[in-house]
């Protein structure tokens, strides 16, 4: 991470990761057959949905309420 990012940049960024996050998740819950590790696997993946929503709005909020 460069230090000369913005808060913009690094929100941004952060919600790829969040994103990568979610799809790796539902991968893995699509080819898991064991059910415990399934609803696991169901709940860190809306974990990761409300992180996005969360990154999203404070984008929203901070970086482009003007636009």
């Amino acid at each position: 991470m460069d230090p000369n990012m913005s808060p913009a940049d690094i929100l941004r960024m952060a919600l790829e990761k969040e994103k990568e996050a979610l799809r790796f998740y539902e991968e893995a819950c699509a080819i898991v057959n064991h059910p415990a590790a399934k609803v696991t696997l169901q709940a860190m993946a809306e974990e990761e949905r409300g992180h996005i929503r969360k990154i999203e709005e404070e984008l929203d909020r901070f970086f482009y309420a003007d636009n």
